[in-house]
């Protein structure tokens, strides 16, 4: 009861997306994968979770920014100040992700723990009950984070403002604008979601629906090979987003999204039959693929 109960609180906290990386594309990521379930599947995250995999999407970001009593972050546990650095993962000069992050910081690590709390979960009848949501959660998070085309360091990322080059620049991180607003590019991603179709007014059903249309060999292709193979495509086929012209102060406007919105929408649906894929996996003995 105690645990449902936390969980539930999560759920609430996760409800306002606006400030989180990937934002509300999480929630449509597990609202999708969970719809792609089977019914095994479903049954054992009903089990553990009593809500649904788009309420725990945001869990990774609404822990790590919460208020720990005013207490500096940098003096926060390591466990807490450690979450932060799994969201981003580093790309080597061949396309491949790097199992360690690469960087002056241990930012962009997130490989590792992605295929960590995977390993952890295909054990979960051995797992207490706390352990199989938190890997969970974690999972949930992680595999849209390594969707999103933003979320690459890359070794031959250019030079930043800061002079940092390479794995340790934040060059897509600089702002340039949006309608008149400040945003960085990375931004421009990260709210993608509920950008490029409006007209669902960030509601997940009719949204799923529109997107959840790949055909049963396209949903097989995609998740062929290994999760870390997964990872290594999306992150060689994202580059291309540092070749549409983006540079330090550039401004943007809707037309982006008309202009490569079925790229990003492309990154949601394959992380979403992906991360559905590997929960069947998971759970379903009898699973023969989605």
């Amino acid at each position: 009861m105690i645990r449902k109960l936390i969980v539930s609180i999560l759920a609430v906290l996760c409800f306002s997306v606006a400030s989180y990386g990937w934002a509300w594309s999480h929630k449509l990521i597990g609202y999708m994968a969970q719809r792609n379930c089977t019914e095994t599947t479903k049954a054992q995250l009903d089990r553990y979770l009593d809500v649904p995999l788009a309420d725990i999407s945001l869990w990774m970001d609404v822990y790590r920014d919460y208020d720990w009593g005013g207490m500096d972050w940098s003096e926060a546990p390591e466990y807490i100040q450690g979450t932060t650095y799994w969201h981003m993962f580093s790309v080597d000069m061949s396309g491949k992700v790097m199992m360690e992050s690469g960087r002056k910081d241990p930012n962009g690590n997130g490989m590792p723990y992605l295929l960590g709390c995977i390993e952890q979960l295909k054990n979960y009848k051995e797992l207490s009950d706390s352990a199989v949501v938190i890997n969970l959660k974690y999972l949930t998070h992680l595999m849209g984070d390594a969707h999103c085309p933003a979320h690459y360091y890359y070794e031959n990322m250019p030079t930043d403002s800061k002079g940092e080059t390479g794995l340790d620049s934040r060059w897509g991180f600089e702002n340039g604008s949006y309608n008149g607003k400040a945003d960085s590019y990375h931004g421009l991603f990260d709210r993608a979601g509920e950008r490029i179709h409006p007209e669902f007014d960030m509601k997940l059903k009719p949204y799923t629906e529109h997107i959840d249309t790949m055909s049963v060999a396209s949903r097989r292709r995609v998740v062929e090979g290994s999760v870390k193979d997964w990872i290594d495509e999306s992150a060689a086929r994202c580059w291309e987003i540092y070749e549409w012209g983006w540079k330090p102060g550039k401004a943007y406007d809707d037309s982006f999204y008309r202009e490569h919105g079925d790229f990003i929408i492309y990154q949601i649906q394959i992380c979403a039959y992906r991360l559905a894929h590997t929960l069947n996996l998971i759970f379903d003995p009898e699973y023969k693929g989605l």
